[in-house]
């Protein structure tokens, strides 16, 4: 079910990304302004790190003999697509208005407009949305694929800066705007790319995941943690956990042990497998 629902999300941004790109590049041609043709075009990039996205979800899924803890790394690989995705729509800002010295020529600047202002509102609540989502689903590439739209809405607001800078005979506006937005979107990729990088190094999950894990484990009056971890792969969690159990009798503390993984396993959905390894903590006395 979570799986569908990602890819359901996934499947919006593409349809998104196809519409703001056909959006930019015939309002672009309509109003005579070549920068809304240009982030167009960028919009085709766009789409194509959504499809990226998809097919990065789809098969982070997919069961495979020769990778028994799953492939779901592909989505944090996909992360980091989209994060140099992100650099190149900074780079191609940059290059774009303060190095190739464009003017914009506007034919008709409320055309313009009309498709700057729609493409704003569409790209601000969809990344609102996604990341929501992501969130939820605790899904990397979606959350970098919001960030990758958001960017969208940034280049968007360079390009009305541009237009009105040009119509209203102040074209120094849009290099100063472009600095600032680009600042923006560098380190909007730059926290994907790290975050996606820590994931694919096995960095600890994080602290509030193994807080509840550990509560769970301590509410049994005969058990002790005596060591906790867990790595990310793609939205999951593997964990482990060292554990003493106050009883020699080894049924007992399998019990125990297996009553524990499956409480956390069903409060908490993202943890893909919990191993525990147990030890006895009470010892017989035996007279001989």
């Amino acid at each position: 079910m979570r799986e569908k629902e990602k890819r359901k999300i996934a499947v919006y941004s593409v349809c998104v990304n196809f519409f703001l790109s056909v959006l930019k590049i015939t309002t672009g041609v309509f109003s005579g302004s070549k920068a809304l043709v240009a982030d167009g075009i960028h919009s085709v990039s766009d789409l194509a790190a959504s499809i990226s996205v998809l097919a990065g979800i789809y098969i982070s899924h997919l069961k495979v003999k020769e990778f028994p803890y799953g492939i779901y790394k592909v989505e944090n690989i996909v992360s980091i697509i989209s994060a140099f995705a992100i650099f190149f729509a900074g780079y191609e800002i940059l290059r774009d208005v303060l190095f190739t010295g464009k003017q914009i020529q506007i034919i008709n600047i409320w055309v313009a407009i009309f498709g700057i202002f729609l493409t704003i509102i569409v790209t601000f609540f969809f990344s609102r949305y996604e990341f929501k989502k992501g969130k939820e689903l605790s899904s990397p590439s979606l959350i970098a694929d919001s960030k990758h739209v958001k960017a969208d809405m940034f280049s968007a607001a360079v390009v009305f800066v541009g237009v009105i800078g040009s119509y209203v005979g102040f074209p120094v506006a849009e290099k100063i705007a472009v600095v600032v937005v680009s600042a923006f979107i560098f380190r909007s990729g730059f926290e994907i790319l790290v975050e996606s990088i820590k994931v694919l190094l096995d960095v600890s999950i994080d602290a509030k995941t193994l807080e509840e894990i550990r509560l769970i484990m301590e509410q049994h009056p005969m058990v002790r943690v005596k060591s906790l971890m867990g790595r990310n792969s793609g939205s999951y969690k593997f964990v482990e956990a060292e554990i003493g159990i106050a009883t020699n009798n080894f049924e007992v503390a399998h019990r125990i042990a297996h009553g524990i993984e499956s409480e956390a396993l069903a409060r908490m959905p993202l943890v893909e497998r919990l191993i525990i390894h147990f030890e006895p903590e009470v010892l017989e006395e035996v007279k001989i």
